[in-house]
């Protein structure tokens, strides 16, 4: 049987091919036309009806002479943990060791239920680093948001921008469930970028904090909570 299937909706249903670990870029969608003809899928002698995580039944298909199969359903019957990164389209497979490539969310992503972070245009450090994206700590504000115990860690990079004259200095701390757990060194105009790693495991407050005497100016980039 012939169908016409939107590429986008392919990728997201996990109907592609079995590899470790695939991206997409999904910004567009285009129409392909593929062939449905009743294939079994036999694991180990084994015939599997192929489901999705609701337990529907999903069909493989033929497209440009190759085979797709779902992922969770090959995943399941071959006994590998199937994980699907929804903000960054990326299926993984097998044993992350509680490692994702990409951050779950963005922290530019996240509602905040006090202050939000305003954008920063100056993405190059003091020692000439480059990030994708970067937001603003500006002194004497809280960035607070619910994590609903989802996450198991928060990762970012502290710089200062370049071309930074001021001889003041900048610290912040973060805080999960009002203990803190992070605590920056003193940063000046010759601080490198400083690498934030911290388990959040079972946390639900998460507060970032900049000190009122806090004056440096001092970004937070690439910053993202990990499942």
């Amino acid at each position: 049987m012939k169908k016409t299937i939107k590429g986008y909706v392919l990728g997201f249903l996990s109907a592609v091919l079995i590899i470790t670990t695939i991206g997409y870029a999904a910004n567009t969608t285009t129409l392909y036309d593929v062939l449905t003809e009743g294939i079994k899928i036999v694991v180990d002698g084994q015939k599997i009806n192929p489901t999705d995580a609701n337990g529907n039944t999903v069909e493989p298909f033929i497209y440009n002479g190759t085979t797709y199969l779902p992922v969770r359903a090959i995943s399941n019957a071959i006994g590998k943990a199937v994980y699907w990164d929804g903000p960054n389209y990326t299926v993984y497979l097998g044993n992350m060791n509680g490692k994702l490539e990409y951050p779950t969310v963005m922290l530019k992503d996240m509602t905040s239920i006090s202050r939000s972070f305003n954008s920063a245009n100056d993405l190059i450090d003091n020692y000439d680093n480059q990030y994708a994206v970067a937001s603003k700590l500006e002194r004497g504000c809280s960035y607070e948001y619910l994590l609903n115990m989802k996450y198991s860690r928060f990762r970012a990079v502290l710089y200062v921008p370049k071309g930074t004259t001021d001889d003041r200095n900048k610290v912040i701390t973060i805080k999960a469930d009002g203990k803190q757990i992070y605590a920056s060194p003193v940063m000046d105009k010759k601080t490198g970028p400083v690498f934030i790693d911290v388990d959040i495991t079972g946390c639900n407050d998460f507060v970032i904090e900049v000190p009122n005497d806090s004056y440096l100016p001092l970004r937070i980039a690439d910053a993202g909570f990990y499942q």
